[in-house]
């Protein structure tokens, strides 16, 4: 700071001056004295502008600080991006690859699925309308059975008074037993098989022979108890104790759980029924029948007309086939139903008969 130096006094001797020389005197006194109260301000004014030249100069450096540490903290952020992308982004880019072939897939796969289920509407339409088909078909197999239970309730009447008839001749002696005085005609009957192509058969039958057809005449329903007729096809003529006016046939057979095959082939399938009397006379058909293996072992056939007006001494059965065996056909037991004719009867049918010849 600078030192201030008074003007030293005027001597006595020269206080008697000019008023100009005061007058300078004054002014400079004047000078001095401004000069001295302004050196304070100025001095204020300096150290003002040093503290904001350095409060100046430290917000300038916070600043750059600030901007060096933006800087840097850009810079790491750019170091930690690259390292990421280096490390991370080939497993994003392989998961990319594969999401992109997934929904390339599914894209593919798609209008496949999308076939697959118009096929599957259309089977299940088609099925819908086998179903209402079928629902119709029926409805009218209803409605068409439910009209033929109607018209067929006279049928059934007539046919509970046939089965009652028939149940009473089924009740009544069986003519065609061996017991009763029943015989088998031997000239008109088939054959009884004979197995000489079948060594083991033949064998077997050197021991026990085959059954004669009057085995078909006789109870007993053991397995192998019947009379084998040669071939698929056959006839046996039984000549019955009297004159009997028929009405049902009964065959019988034996169920396929007892056959000692383990089958029923050899049974017999379709068979005609003829009534005769001597053996010039013409044969009568009184009906035909089918033996069904599936139902019972004892089956009986109502006859035409039964019980007929007429009345036979003979009856033929004529096997027409058999349930498949081609070598023979087997007939465990034969029943003839019906009622004996009056002996007067006979005899003025058998002279009427004899004045037409």
């Amino acid at each position: 700071m600078e030192v201030l130096t008074l003007p030293s006094m005027p001597a006595a001797g020269s206080a008697i001056q000019g008023p100009a020389k005061w007058r300078d005197k004054a002014t400079e006194i004047a000078r001095t004295a401004f000069s001295l109260a302004c050196q304070p301000a100025g001095a204020l004014v300096s150290l003002w502008r040093h503290v904001l030249s350095t409060r100046v100069f430290a917000v300038q450096k916070m600043a750059l600080q600030k901007r060096f540490l933006k800087v840097v903290v850009l810079l790491l952020a750019v170091a930690l991006a690259g390292v990421y992308c280096r490390t991370s982004l080939p497993l994003w880019t392989m998961r990319a690859k594969g999401l992109i072939e997934e929904l390339t897939c599914e894209s593919a796969a798609e209008p496949k699925v999308q076939r697959d289920l118009h096929a599957l509407l259309a089977e299940q339409n088609q099925k819908m309308q086998l179903l209402l088909e079928e629902v119709a078909q029926l409805r009218a197999e209803i409605s068409s059975a439910k009209k033929r239970s109607q018209e067929g309730q006279e049928v059934n009447q007539a046919a509970s008074e046939s089965s009652r008839a028939l149940e009473v001749y089924v009740a009544m002696s069986d003519w065609a037993l061996k017991s009763s005085g029943a015989t088998i005609d031997m000239q008109r009957t088939s054959e009884t098989y004979n197995c000489k192509e079948n060594w083991g058969c033949r064998v077997l039958w050197f021991f026990r022979p085959a059954n004669p057809p009057d085995t078909i005449l006789q109870p007993g329903l053991s397995p192998g108890d019947c009379w084998p007729l040669q071939g698929p096809q056959g006839q046996v003529v039984i000549r019955l104790p009297a004159r009997v006016r028929l009405a049902a046939v009964t065959m019988q057979h034996i169920y396929k759980d007892v056959s000692p095959s383990g089958t029923v082939t050899s049974a017999p399938r379709d068979v005609a029924v003829f009534g005769l009397d001597a053996d010039g006379e013409e044969e009568t058909l009184l009906g035909t029948f089918t033996y069904n293996v599936a139902k019972e072992a004892i089956q009986t056939f109502p006859l035409k007309d039964a019980p007929l007006p007429r009345a036979f001494s003979y009856i033929k059965l004529l096997v027409k086939s058999n349930w498949g065996n081609p070598a023979y056909t087997c007939i465990y037991r034969v029943r003839v139903h019906g009622e004996m004719a009056n002996e007067k009867a006979s005899a003025a049918t058998r002279d009427e008969k004899e004045g037409q010849t």
